[in-house]
């Protein structure tokens, strides 16, 4: 489906692109084509065929753009006659039918579990990609390095993809795979229409989300609309001066101050640079406030779920886009009413987190219009919770606790929040909590239990660790077996070691008990103060409830049942989801050091 070359005419104009690269009829969001080639100025454009027209034409500050509003009737085969002093280009554009439904899509639900994979790192399953050229690019394929590319591609995920079904997540969300000629992770995009030749090409991208499809798993996309990557083509000729924010703002002290916009007490100038600064020098930042870059940034994601048939997005950095990045969400809003999707709000404060979260206006008339937010609060309390013992530095399980019952804060915490505990941006949860297989089974237990929808990163069910080269990506480290080259295949259950294996158990029963059982994905949720780090909740129905008691002692801990009787009047045994033992209510019940249980009660 990409975008047919020019037609020549005796004298041609140079279009070097057109975007988006086709449309949709019956869309809510408007079509404004970007053409870009050899002074356009003054150009005229024209559609032969009726069933699309040209509606007006802008020009940039840049001679080279043009900004074509497109009135769009009805699916069709057009050319576009772009005509300027005699010359002429003629341009193949499409107009697609829409899938039944598409304006409807849900994207993701507590009942969803979230795989998160770092392409790169992952699999290679095509190794003919490996040293494509990619114009401007200063990669590197290296595997004896962190910072470079390794090879991983979508061809691997296609090959896994009956590994991550079976696993028991219901969604995988790939960290960006557009064009960046940068990095290897991606999030310096160069090239908005164009999944990067390293992973593969659109038509690649659009046929794994189909096969994910096909065995039940949701597909998410992470996009990146509050910043560019310096080697992005358009960098060396804006179409407008204010395109992007201006450089000198990435060095104010203002950079990473993150609450100016919920700041009662804020300067002006301080929320006014929120949204407006570079997060570094090789990402340009977007300005959203010009009318033209907020129209680009919203046809690109609605270009790319359309294209792609995709569930819903991860909006990354979204609280650097300011005010104006709450605009960006209700336009994909306006095109996708029912789906819901995340961004990144980096905050451990639930109060900040809350405010941005929500179509409805706090205090100062600011809605960000954002579904869903990743729980970076309730993140910090699970590692606390299990690293800390002194309870007065809130250390113990009551991190969790009170983390939970902040919840009033939201309008519904368990849609609107992405659990997690750990992700590609932090130390791997193996490391934060020392090694200790099982604080991490614990934690796996809570973030599986409690409210929201929760997210794990590729290979935290094998128990990855932090790779021993060190430094800031570290934490990215290549799944064994996904390379041709590779000794040990961890996707192959038989060649894992048994602790390994006891965490791929733990993991797997967790999630497929929560695909077997929707209380604990929609069940409410009644938790009690902890005592002598001992963590009880339930999530229950009319018909169903689930106990789960967290033991954050190192030592063994008895379960005092008389605390829980209002919510387990009535019920008389239940079984542990690991073991399949029968649990009798008040009959003693130990619990092991760093342990949990999880019994299920009909």
């Amino acid at each position: 489906m990409a975008l047919l070359p020019c037609i020549a005419e005796a004298r041609a104009v140079d279009i070097e692109r057109c975007e988006p690269l086709c449309w949709w009829e019956g869309m809510n969001t408007g079509l404004q084509l970007m053409l870009y080639g050899d002074d356009l100025k003054g150009a005229s454009v024209t559609v032969d065929g009726e069933g699309l027209d040209v509606a007006r034409i802008y020009e940039a500050d840049s001679p080279n753009y043009l900004f074509v509003d497109m009135d769009v009737e009805k699916a069709g085969k057009y050319v576009l006659s772009v005509e300027k002093d005699g010359a002429a280009a003629k341009i193949a554009y499409e107009i697609l039918p829409r899938r039944d439904g598409s304006s409807l899509r849900r994207g993701i639900t507590p009942d969803d579990a979230i795989y998160l994979i770092v392409p790169d790192r992952f699999a290679n399953g095509d190794t003919g990609n490996d040293l494509v050229e990619v114009k401007g690019s200063v990669q590197q394929l290296d595997r004896s390095r962190m910072d470079v590319r390794h090879g991983g591609d979508i061809q691997g995920m296609i090959d896994r993809l009956d590994y991550i079904a079976d696993l028991g997540v219901t969604a995988i969300w790939p960290t960006p795979m557009l064009e960046d000629n940068q990095f290897y992770h991606h999030y310096a995009i160069s090239d908005y229409y164009r999944v990067d030749p390293h992973f593969g090409t659109n038509e690649l991208y659009r046929d794994f989300v189909r096969l994910a499809h096909s065995k039940g798993l949701k597909i998410i996309q992470d996009v990146v609309p509050n910043h560019c990557g310096s080697g992005h083509w358009w960098m060396s000729d804006l179409p407008f001066s204010d395109w992007v924010n201006r450089h000198e703002l990435s060095a104010t002290p203002g950079s990473f101050a993150l609450p100016p916009l919920s700041d009662l007490h804020a300067s002006a100038s301080d929320v006014n640079l929120q949204g407006k600064t570079w997060l570094y020098d090789c990402m340009p930042d977007m300005n959203l406030d010009n009318p033209f870059v907020l129209k680009y940034l919203t046809q690109m994601a609605v270009w790319w779920i359309e294209y792609a048939d995709l569930d819903a997005l991860r909006v990354d950095t979204y609280f650097y886009m300011g005010r104006a990045g709450s605009e960006w969400t209700a336009n994909i809003r306006k095109e996708y009413p029912q789906m819901r999707f995340v961004g990144e709000v980096w905050n451990d404060n639930p109060a900040f987190l809350s405010f941005w979260v929500g179509d409805y206006k706090k205090y100062n008339g600011f809605a960000s219009n954002l579904p869903m937010a990743m729980d970076f609060p309730l993140q910090r309390a699970l590692v606390t919770a299990l690293t800390s013992d002194v309870e007065m530095w809130g250390g113990t399980t009551k991190a969790v606790y009170n983390v939970i019952a902040q919840d009033f804060l939201y309008r519904d915490a368990a849609r609107e929040l992405v659990t997690f505990a750990d992700n590609h941006d932090i130390d791997r949860i193996y490391n934060m909590l020392g090694k200790n297989l099982d604080k991490v089974k614990t934690v796996m237990t809570m973030l599986m239990t409690l409210r929201g929808t929760p997210q794990l990163i590729y290979g935290t069910e094998l128990l990855f660790e932090n790779d021993s080269r060190g430094g800031p990506h570290k934490n990215r480290p290549d799944f064994p077996g996904g390379w041709p080259e590779d000794t040990l295949d961890l996707f192959d259950a038989s060649e894992r070691d048994s602790r390994q294996a006891e965490m791929f158990a733990h993991v797997r029963t967790l999630l497929h008990f929560r695909k077997r059982h929707p209380v604990v994905c929609r069940g409410k949720l009644m938790h009690f103060v902890p005592e002598a780090d001992v963590y009880t909740y339930f999530r229950y129905d009319g018909d169903e409830c689930v106990m789960v008691a967290v033991n954050g002692n190192d030592g063994e801990a008895l379960l005092d049942w008389n605390r829980f009787g209002e919510r387990l009047a009535g019920k008389e045994s239940g079984v542990d989801i690991f073991s399949g033992r029968r649990i009798v209510k008040g009959e003693p019940l130990k619990l092991p050091g760093n342990g949990s249980v999880v019994i299920y009660f009909e």
